[in-house]
């Protein structure tokens, strides 16, 4: 980055020597021209110079972008270098630690040493060998008992489960028949209930056509009555001789 800076500052130092120069160069061409070309002659030159200076300082931003970038990158390099070198050294260390942990073990043991119990007799051998037989055919046995009786289990539970299928499917037929029986029954009903239902309606409708000539027949005979009476006819002519009963006399 020093580097850097450096040649930055000594870019910014050559731009201004060449500032001074052209400087130089105009004020001694304005001594020897007229105003108008002095006045051409100043904007030309600073046209120029604008446009030199713009290109130079455009030429050195790309420059010092890929400087800079170049920079980045060497500084994540050396980032990711360092950071592998921690690694490396981490598992190094790790290592020797355990290295060194597994050594003083094997020198502890080294020098540590019990001593061992004499070997045992060839009688001995043989009672251990013919216990672990024994216990073998025990566990061998006892593994064969078990067996024998998971089959008869399995050979009870499997006649029991089909001696209870064989009775639960009589029972569903029973109950079936049951069923198509009480649906025949209910059905029957259903047809007496329909008739019984009908026959009601059938009634209902003749007592209600019987009530309704019945009520006719008697307000017509009312009306029949009342014109018979208002205009005396029939049995309700009035009589002119009419004999007045006697009325008794109180006492």
């Amino acid at each position: 980055m020093d580097a850097i800076l450096f040649a930055l500052a000594l870019e910014v130092v050559l731009l201004q020597m060449r500032i001074l120069e052209s400087t130089s160069e105009l004020r001694y061409r304005k001594k020897t021209e007229s105003k108008p070309e002095k006045a051409q002659r100043e904007k030309l030159v600073r046209d120029r110079s604008r446009g030199g200076i713009l290109n130079e300082l455009i030429t050195k931003r790309t420059e010092w972008t890929l400087e800079l970038c170049n920079a980045d990158q060497k500084i994540a390099q050396l980032r990711d270098k360092m950071k592998d070198e921690m690694q490396n050294a981490n598992a190094r260390l790790c290592y020797v630690d355990k290295w060194l942990f597994a050594r003083h073990e094997s020198l502890e043991m080294q020098w540590n040493l019990e001593p061992r119990a004499p070997a045992p007799s060839l009688n001995h051998e043989n009672r251990v060998h013919a216990e672990l037989v024994r216990a073998y055919e025990l566990q061998i046995e006892e593994r064969e008992c078990t067996l024998q009786y998971w089959k008869q289990k399995y050979l009870d539970d499997t006649a029991n489960i089909n001696e209870r299928l064989t009775n639960k499917c009589e029972q569903l037929r029973q109950v079936v028949a049951k069923r198509e029986e009480l649906q025949k029954l209910f059905d029957l009903h259903a047809g007496e209930m329909r008739a019984w239902l009908t026959f009601k309606s059938e009634r209902a409708a003749r007592l209600a056509r019987e009530k309704l000539r019945k009520d006719a027949a008697t307000r017509l005979q009312a009306w029949w009555r009342g014109i018979m009476v208002r205009r005396a006819l029939g049995s309700f002519r009035h009589l002119k001789n009419l004999k007045k009963t006697p009325t008794k006399k109180k006492k």
